[in-house]
C-alpha cells in the first residue's frame, strides 16, 4: 500500500543520502519535503518505523560497513570524520548499536546475513492493531485557547517527573481538572532521542488574571496558545483488551498519520499534534480500574 506522502519523503531521503555527514536539521528536511516541520518526525516514524535520528545513524553505519567489509584499509577515525561523527568513540557506539557488531569485529568477521537484513525496505504499511478503531474520525473546529504549561524535552522515562511537577503546580495554585482542560502538545513521538512535549491546562480569563502576578512566572510554567482552526479528532480509550493508555495513544496516532491521512483529502497544518486528557482526577469504584479517555487532535489546513 502506497502513501500520498511517499514522494515528499523521497525528496528528504535523497537529500540525506547526499549530505550524510551534515548535522541533522529537521526544519530543513521538512522544507525539502514540503511538509509541516511540526509533523515531520511523527510522520517519518509512522511511515518508516524508525525515528529520523535512527534512520540517519543506520544509513551511516551501512556506509561504514561497506568500507569495513570490502577490504578498504581505512582507519576508524577516518571513517568517523567522513561520516560526520564528533569522534571515533561516537562512531563505534553508533555502528555497534545499528549493526550489532563493533566496527573492528565487523571488519574481521562480518555477519552479512544481519547486514543485509538491515537493508530491507523500510516501509512496512501494516494496518493498526485490529479492531482498535471502530469510531469515525470527526472534523472539528477549535477556538484559540491559552494554556499554562511546562515543557518536557528529554528521555521518555523521565516524563512522569515532569508530569508530577506540573500536578504539584496545579494543586498549589488551584488549577485542578474542574478549572481547565488538560492538553499535551506533542512535538515529537517518544521514539525520538528526545521526547518533546508540552503539558498544559487551559485558562479562562479570570484564572489567567489570578495567576498573572505569581503562578505563571514561577517554577518553569509559561503560557502558550493553541491556535484556532480545524482538527481531525479521534477519541480513544482504554478497555480490558487494551488497558494501557500509551499503547492506545500510539496506535491512534499511527492510524491518523498512516491510514486516515492517506485516505482523505486533507493537508496538515504546522501546529503540533495534541492530546486532550478527558478524565483527569477521576476515581473508579473499589476493585475497578479507571478507564482512561483521550481525544487526539490532528491539525488540518
Amino acid at each position: 500500500m502506497g502513501h500520498k506522502l511517499d514522494q515528499s519523503f523521497e525528496k528528504a531521503l535523497a537529500y540525506i543520502d547526499t549530505h550524510i555527514a551534515v548535522p541533522l536539521d529537521i526544519d530543513s528536511l521538512a522544507s525539502i519535503a514540503e511538509l509541516p516541520a511540526s509533523h515531520f518526525q511523527n510522520l517519518f516514524y509512522s511511515l518508516y518505523r524508525l525515528s529520523i535520528e535512527d534512520y540517519v545513524e543506520l544509513l551511516k553505519s551501512l556506509q561504514a560497513a561497506h568500507q569495513l567489509g570490502f577490504g578498504e584499509q581505512i582507519s576508524l577515525e577516518a571513517i568517523a570524520i567522513n561520516l560526520g561523527y564528533n569522534n571515533e568513540a561516537d562512531f563505534v557506539g553508533s555502528f555497534t548499536h545499528s549493526i550489532g557488531q563493533t566496527p573492528k569485529s565487523f571488519r574481521q568477521a562480518p555477519d552479512w546475513n544481519n547486514f543485509f537484513t538491515k537493508q530491507q525496505p523500510l516501509k512496512t504499511f501494516q494496518s493498526p492493531q485490529d479492531g482498535m478503531f471502530s469510531a469515525d474520525v470527526e472534523i472539528v473546529s477549535m477556538d484559540a485557547l491559552t494554556l499554562a504549561s511546562v515543557t518536557h524535552n528529554g528521555p521518555e522515562k523521565t516524563v512522569p517527573k515532569t508530569i508530577e511537577r506540573f500536578i504539584q503546580w496545579r494543586k498549589k495554585y488551584s488549577v485542578g481538572p474542574s478549572v481547565g482542560r488538560t492538553f499535551n502538545l506533542v512535538h515529537s513521538l517518544p521514539q525520538a532521542q528526545l521526547y518533546h512535549m508540552d503539558i498544559g491546562v487551559s485558562l479562562d480569563e479570570e484564572t489567567r488574571l489570578r495567576l498573572a502576578s505569581t503562578g505563571l512566572i514561577q517554577e518553569g510554567v509559561e503560557t502558550k496558545v493553541i491556535a484556532e482552526g480545524r482538527y481531525a479528532k479521534l477519541a480513544v480509550k482504554t478497555d480490558e483488551q487494551h488497558p494501557h493508555i500509551n499503547t492506545v495513544l500510539h496506535a491512534g496516532v499511527d492510524y491518523l498519520y498512516r491510514i486516515w491521512l492517506n485516505e482523505h483529502p486533507y493537508s496538515l497544518r504546522n501546529s503540533p499534534l495534541m492530546f486532550e486528557r478527558l478524565n483527569i482526577g477521576g476515581v473508579a469504584e473499589p476493585g475497578v480500574e479507571l478507564q482512561q479517555s483521550v481525544d487526539i487532535f490532528l491539525p488540518l489546513q
